[in-house]
């Protein structure tokens, strides 16, 4: 035995205390491995944390619960907000495009208007109803004007409003307060253009001419682009052709007849030619004064 271990000595050159113990070594793990249970340790070492245990699996229940009261109310905020602002930039562009329809329209219809009295009557005749007219249309473009200018105003600061307001109840009466001016402002515009338009007509009647209430409408759609109410006409396409070829309705006409308008003149003379009769216009001679009555016919009674 003795021999066995010198001999292993000698050819490993290692003692032989240190086989034993490496022998002991050998045996207590076998004898661990093979036993009951097996034991793991870890090694901790100083100031290294261990890795965190990986998050549980999400709850698919969690990830399918529906918003907070208070989210919902806050995306309905949001979109009460986005709808009327949209709604007052729409208005802000209709306001704009009204008055410029109309100043289009106005002007248009006043050059065919002065054209058309032109034709009919003297010049200097023609020229003081011209003038009657026309300071009544700087009176209503001046109003008409500042309305719009107003209107555009209180669409702003509309807008500022409701961008700061915190509900969508004050949006709702932001909005009720501003349709409130708008009605109070169209009100007041209306009455002061009809005011204009009335002493227009009694200013054209002390010429004297006599102005009846078809006229009256007419001029108002013609030469100021406004309803028989005041406010903005929506347009009017055969009277309006009407007045851009007036010129074709005079080719063998004699030139001392009296007309109210371009529309209502071609109107009266389909009238007589589809009746077999005379025109119903009064003559005007060159030669008679001012201060004669010119009789322009009757709500178009034929």
């Amino acid at each position: 035995m003795f021999e066995e271990t010198s001999s292993v000595t000698s050819k490993t050159g290692r003692s032989s205390s240190e086989i034993v113990f490496e022998a002991g070594r050998a045996r207590s793990a076998t004898a661990s491995t093979c036993g009951s249970q097996q034991r793991f340790y870890r090694t901790v070492s100083m100031g290294v944390r261990p890795d965190p245990d990986p998050d549980p699996d999400p709850d698919p229940v969690a990830e399918r619960r529906l918003p907070t009261s208070a989210v919902l109310e806050r995306e309905s905020l949001e979109m009460t907000r986005l709808e009327a602002l949209h709604t007052l930039d729409t208005c802000r562009h209709v306001i704009a495009a009204l008055e410029l329809t109309r100043l289009r329209k106005s002007r248009t219809g006043m050059y065919h208007w002065i054209a058309f009295w032109d034709r009919l009557y003297e010049r200097s005749f023609a020229n003081l109803l011209a003038s009657r007219v026309m300071t009544a249309l700087y009176k209503v473009d001046a109003l008409f004007r500042a309305v719009s200018f107003d209107l555009h105003q209180l669409t702003r600061r509309t807008e500022l409003a409701v961008a700061t307001a915190s509900t969508e109840k004050q949006i709702l009466n932001i909005l009720e307060r501003m349709e409130d001016d708008v009605s109070t402002r169209r009100r007041r515009r209306r009455r002061k253009a009809q005011h204009i338009l009335a002493k227009m007509r009694c200013n054209m009647e002390l010429i004297p001419v006599k102005v009846s209430d078809e006229l009256f409408d007419d001029m108002k759609r013609g030469v100021f682009a406004l309803d028989v109410y005041g406010d903005y006409h929506p347009g009017d396409p055969v009277a309006e052709q009407t007045e851009q070829v007036w010129s074709q309705h005079f080719i063998g006409q004699p030139v001392g007849l009296v007309a109210v308008s371009p529309y209502l003149y071609r109107q009266w003379r389909e009238s007589a030619v589809s009746s077999d009769t005379s025109l119903p216009l009064t003559a005007y001679s060159s030669n008679t004064r001012w201060t004669d009555t010119v009789e322009w016919p009757n709500d178009g009674n034929m």
